[in-house]
């Protein structure tokens, strides 16, 4: 007994001088100008996430510092990190695949219910996973898609505030997708094609060489590439930019991905000018903390789009 005593009153005086500390972190940077450099304000912050995940604070300081102009229009996400969860846990790979979908939804509401984001593209499948991955892992990813596009239509906050959902990718590849897998997209598709608020476009399998040989491939080829002229924001004067999986879809503004360090070959077009933030949690760990985090970095950046 009399060591439980020790340890719980040692317990208890590091939990006050926790507190004490954020307190003084949290007056620091409300005391602080928001036209301060970014690094100054940054390093506070991240003392801030390192109590975050004790104590959860990030959201009332850092919304606060936010504009509507701090937010991308268009954000990518590449979802990374789904099987190392799994083996973390000492799980089946399918399980790891299915809190990636649970995370997929709590970051739709993030970004498109609570701020002012308007298109998410999520990258959940490449060209080379469909042909490289183990036919089991698939078989189990390909069982998480089709009860993710099931749900996602029958979702108050999907109905609620008018979320489209689609799925792009290249067609010959996605035709190899099983019969169950496909019937779930359009079933998704259709279920929420009239909605005209916001969007969730799926890349679904997506390779960012791949669709610009496609692209290029379906592009009037009678045109002289010196007639073609491609302005900053990727407007060109043929076809060229609606033949990509994207689209006509806006340029992506601001580009995040978990667990690595890298683009992975997507939307290689879309991100020419968007800013990137790589995150280290593994996906179905991602906060709304760290999702605030980026919009504080990216809000924080000043574009100079290729100048």
């Amino acid at each position: 007994m009399e060591q439980s005593s020790e340890i719980s009153t040692t317990i208890i005086d590091n939990l006050i001088m926790a507190k004490d500390f954020r307190a003084n972190v949290i007056k620091r940077f409300q005391s602080r100008s928001k036209i301060e450099p970014l690094g100054l304000r940054q390093s506070l912050l991240n003392k801030m996430s390192t109590l975050n995940r004790k104590a959860p604070i990030a959201k009332s300081l850092i919304i606060p510092e936010l504009d509507q102009d701090d937010f991308p229009n268009h954000l990518a996400l590449v979802p990374d990190g789904n099987r190392r969860y799994s083996d973390k846990y000492g799980k089946n790979v399918g399980w790891g695949y299915a809190a990636g979908a649970r995370k997929i939804k709590q970051f739709r509401k993030w970004a498109l219910v609570d701020n002012p984001i308007n298109t998410v593209s999520a990258f959940l499948l490449s060209t080379e996973n469909i042909e490289r991955r183990p036919e089991d892992e698939l078989e189990q990813l390909f069982q998480v898609f089709a009860d993710f596009f099931d749900e996602i239509p029958e979702s108050d906050i999907v109905k609620n505030n008018g979320i489209r959902h689609r799925v792009v990718g290249n067609q010959d590849s996605m035709d190899k997708l099983p019969q169950h897998v496909r019937d779930s997209i359009e079933y998704m598709e259709k279920q929420t094609a009239e909605y005209d608020g916001k969007e969730m476009i799926f890349m679904i399998p997506h390779g960012g060489r791949d669709e610009i040989v496609r692209a290029a491939s379906n592009t009037d080829s009678g045109l002289d590439s010196k007639q073609i002229t491609v302005s900053n924001n990727g407007e060109d004067n043929n076809e060229f930019r609606k033949e990509l999986d994207l689209g006509g879809v806006s340029d992506i503004d601001l580009f995040i991905r978990t667990s690595e360090h890298r683009i992975s070959n997507f939307a290689l077009y879309h991100l020419a000018y968007s800013e990137i933030v790589f995150v280290d949690s593994l996906w179905p760990e991602f906060s709304e903390h760290d999702f605030l985090q980026a919009i504080y970095q990216y809000g924080n950046t000043s574009r100079r789009f290729g100048v």
